[in-house]
């Protein structure tokens, strides 16, 4: 046969132990407030919201390197380098450890808006926002460095391609001058293979003999090397060009276009955490459920026998 305990004997035996239950309850509540209070440290939380994005400006020739580089992703993941960050800091003379967890990054799911929301705690109030700041202005610096080291990449790299292509240029206009002179022809060709220009020229009898001499292998070999004169000055035309862009870019590059503080670190007024009136409401659930198991155990202790 089934033993059942009616509701109404349930609330009696709570009656009965309202004493423990309100013991239990005092005694987590007061350890709660002791915590909140005189424990657990104060935070203090600073927030800002940062808009990210590279297409506000045109860059020209940079503009997929700025891209790269210029996104709320990379932003996030930036300010919470802790060896970076924790140099930024010390750099200022605030001689802290840089925890990454008392920063949050958080990018907006919109990508129209570009938008990281920042959230720093720190001890005090005026900390909170001063150092968070320093971060902000210490991501900004990096990311700047960054596009300018791979722009400067960049312009070695057209420089470097553009010396070889005066080199391979200068070494095929030679080659094209020693089969004009070995065949005694015009020198007015070199000129004319320069310019890329045809040219109506007064040239000497024998000039003249030299140049109804030249067979069809010649003649190729000529076309050939002219053709090569035109392409390859084309090439440094556009590494020039290139190098220019970029160098230009470099001088005048400033990330502020692409990075635009929407809310400044704000000056909490108030402490983000404890929250101790959490703290009490949580101390006084604990305690309640300590309690009523301290008085359920109780009875069940007090009326149980040992079966022989």
């Amino acid at each position: 046969m089934e033993e059942t305990i009616e509701l109404r004997k349930l609330l009696e035996i709570v009656w009965k132990g309202k004493t423990l239950i309100a013991i239990w309850t005092i005694v987590c509540m007061l350890l709660a407030g002791i915590a909140s209070w005189f424990v657990l440290d104060e935070k203090y939380e600073s927030k800002a919201i940062v808009q990210v994005a590279s297409a506000v400006q045109d860059t020209g020739i940079m503009s997929n390197y700025v891209a790269t580089e210029f996104t709320p992703a990379i932003y996030a993941q930036r300010i919470q380098n802790k060896p970076i960050m924790q140099q930024a800091l010390q750099d200022e003379g605030i001689k802290v450890n840089y925890n990454e967890k008392n920063l949050v990054a958080i990018v907006d799911a919109d990508p129209t808006k570009n938008l990281v929301e920042l959230k720093f705690t720190s001890s005090s109030s005026k900390e909170a926002q001063q150092q968070l700041q320093i971060l902000m202005d210490a991501t900004k610096q990096k990311m700047n460095e960054s596009v300018q080291m791979t722009l400067q990449n960049l312009e070695n790299t057209y420089k470097i391609e553009a010396e070889a292509l005066t080199k391979e240029i200068d070494a095929i206009i030679e080659q094209y001058n020693q089969i004009i002179r070995e065949n005694n022809l015009p020198k007015i060709l070199i000129l004319q293979t320069i310019l890329n220009t045809e040219m109506v020229i007064n040239i000497s009898e024998e000039q003249a003999a030299s140049l109804s001499n030249v067979n069809g292998n010649l003649q190729n070999k000529l076309l050939q090397l002219q053709s090569q004169i035109q392409t390859k000055s084309e090439e440094y035309r556009k590494t020039l060009a290139n190098y220019q862009s970029v160098k230009t870019g470099l001088d005048s590059f400033k990330p502020d276009p692409f990075i635009r503080v929407i809310a400044e670190p704000t000056l909490p007024e108030r402490a983000s955490s404890p929250n101790k009136l959490l703290n009490l409401v949580i101390g006084l659930v604990i305690g309640v459920m300590l309690g009523l198991g301290s008085v359920f155990f109780r009875h069940y202790w007090r009326n149980s026998a040992v079966v022989k």
